[in-house]
């Protein structure tokens, strides 16, 4: 296209204060010395705008600085919004989470789509929506419009994004299609399997469905990619009737990324169980493993890989344990300044026992694999007791629990203390002889961490005490507990302000008053947070530490409401209130606190 390989280009972004005359002047020089670079390198028979970069691809090099105003990098997608704005194309920002792969892939061919860089995204009522980087290339969007009888209605979007999904999505579509030829459809030979419900055998030969093979390692290893790339928690392969379904959960929700033939469910089930070393053969019972997969660099990921036996055959699910998550600098975790200072003095006390509480998916294992990485030295020996573990890290020495062989958290215990530990973490008490180890630990002069499933911090004093640990031995030992859950917080692309009445906010319990109006935050829904207004997730906590008259009154049996309002009036911010801080401060919006901290 003329606009993008030419200075009007330059004199566009220039008049929409993306660039200065200064930095135009710039890369012109530039652009020069790279063109005379590669003209010698390749020769000058060669086509100039085939064969090298284009002048956004080279703006883009630069990481120059928009209209030269710091923190702001021009990039790609703030140039083609502004060609966009220009040409009277609309600007499509393209979400690989909400695409089609058979409108993708099977609407035109693969090398039509990347010679003319273009992409088709999705097709109703007779129209074919089309994302083209050359908003001129008008005789590509024809050939189409002729080949598949359809009305085509062009947007214009970044290459890097065209480019990425055209090829991953091309790739994966060929993996699965070349695997479904060879596994056969189903009904076509062999027998027809629904799964664990029954299954109708044809005699006649079929092959076997192997975990070697090469097409299903592509699509297996686009799978986890794809899900890094996407900030996933975790993958669901999901077996039904007539296909294998998978879902990504992002952000806490769950998205359906691809729909694919039920041929292919088997062998991408038994190539994730060959790289978690489970047993392939055994498709009737649970089992559990795990995978270290490389991630760019030099990072590495875990993934801990579960299957069970559902109706339409064997469900998995794997769990992303990405480092960068899950060890976190403690103040980015979303502690009030209050509770930081009380977390604080939880962590460098020499003993006693510590509690994390919260339900499954709360981040409880971010907050205690971080706390640990904080207070982890040459000097301190750090024991964990994992159910599994999670996260291996060389700080620590990690002990996984292995019922089978009598390998668990209490027996283990029994022995850990010939071990020197300075710190113990215990991956969850479950009952009254873990209770009781953690109990002796923490009297014998030790740190330990562990977690409880309670709806909030004070209740933890009620789950020991069910366990049958003496009012006592709790007062003298437990230096506190931390309540956590996680919510999703405003997308910082598209956020908004609006007002709200505070008796509307009483109503849903919040602190306020009634008579006074606020002014909060909301996200708008954009292509950044895929139209729901959030992206990210933050930590809202109830830190409860043990005071001396608390002590007394676990001691004498008070209940557990006694406890609460004293803990309140001591200073306790509870987890709604805090969640409350953070709607104000516009990290989180109140119907986000409201479906997190109901009760």
């Amino acid at each position: 296209m003329a606009l993008l390989n030419s200075d009007a280009l330059l004199d566009l972004l220039i008049k929409k204060g993306l660039l200065t005359p200064r930095q135009k002047q710039f890369i012109t020089l530039e652009k020069g010395k790279q063109r005379q670079k590669l003209l010698k390198k390749f020769g000058a028979e060669r086509k100039f705008d085939k064969s090298f970069p284009d002048l956004v691809d080279i703006i883009v090099s630069f990481k120059l600085f928009a209209g030269e105003e710091k923190g702001v990098i021009l990039d790609e997608d703030s140039i083609i919004l502004a060609v966009s704005q220009t040409c009277g194309m609309p600007f499509k920002k393209l979400d690989p989470l909400k695409l089609d792969m058979d409108t993708v892939t099977k609407t035109i061919p693969r090398n039509f789509a990347l010679s003319h860089m273009l992409l088709p995204f999705n097709f109703e009522n007779g129209v074919l929506e089309v994302a083209v980087y050359h908003p001129d290339n008008t005789t590509a969007l024809k050939d189409i419009e002729h080949a598949n009888q359809v009305k085509v209605k062009p947007y214009i979007a970044p290459k890097t994004d065209i480019k990425k999904i055209l090829s991953e999505f091309f790739g994966f579509q060929h993996s699965i299609s070349a695997a479904e030829s060879q596994f056969g459809a189903p009904g076509v030979g062999g027998s027809v399997d629904i799964g664990n419900l029954e299954q109708f055998v044809k005699i006649s030969s079929s092959k076997e469905i192997s975990s070697s093979d090469q097409h299903i390692k592509s699509a297996v290893n686009h799978l986890f990619h794809f899900a890094i790339d996407q900030a996933a928690s975790d993958i669901h392969i999901e077996p039904k009737r007539d296909n294998c379904m998978i879902r990504f959960r992002i952000d806490g929700a769950l998205h359906t990324i691809y729909n694919l033939p039920k041929a292919v469910h088997s062998a991408i089930v038994a190539r994730i169980k060959f790289l978690a070393r489970l047993d392939i053969a055994e498709k009737r019972r649970p089992q559990d493993g795990r995978i270290k997969i490389a991630m760019t660099g030099d990072k590495e990921a875990e993934v801990r890989v579960s299957t069970v036996p559902v109706a339409f055959g064997e469900k998995v699910v794997m769990r992303l344990l990405d480092p960068d998550v899950i060890f976190q600098d403690l103040e980015k975790l979303g502690f009030s300044q209050r509770d930081r200072v009380v977390y604080n003095s939880f962590i460098n006390s020499q003993h006693g026992i510590v509690l994390v509480t919260g339900p499954t998916g709360s981040g409880k294992s971010t907050t205690l694999y971080s706390t640990l990485e904080k207070i982890a030295t040459p000097e301190k020996n750090l024991i964990t007791i994992e159910d599994p573990v999670e996260m291996v890290h060389e700080a620590f020495n990690q002990i996984s629990v292995q019922p089978l062989i009598d390998v668990t958290f209490s027996t283990i215990l029994r022995n850990i203390l010939r071990q020197d530990p300075d710190v113990i973490m215990i991956g969850e008490i479950r009952d009254l002889d873990t209770a009781s180890h953690a109990v002796q630990a923490a009297m014998t002069g030790h740190l330990v961490f562990s977690t409880l499933h309670t709806n909030d911090a004070v209740s933890s004093i009620v789950r020991l005490r069910d366990l049958g640990l003496e009012p006592f031995l709790i007062s003298s030992t437990l230096l506190g507990s931390l309540a956590q859950r996680l919510v999703r917080t405003i997308c910082p692309h598209c956020p908004e302000s609006f007002e709200i009445k505070g008796s509307e906010l009483a109503k849903l319990g919040f602190p306020v008053a009634e008579q006074e109006t606020y002014q909060l935050k909301r996200g708008k829904g954009c292509q950044k947070c895929r139209g729901t207004g959030y992206k990210g997730r933050c930590g809202i906590f109830e830190i409860f530490p043990l005071s001396e008259q608390m002590k007394k009154m676990i001691s004498a049996g008070n209940s557990v409401e006694e406890i609460r309002q004293l803990a309140i009036r001591e200073g306790m911010t509870t987890l709604r209130e805090d969640a409350w801080e953070k709607v104000k401060a516009g990290v989180t919006t109140y119907e986000e606190a409201m479906r997190v901290t109901a009760e």
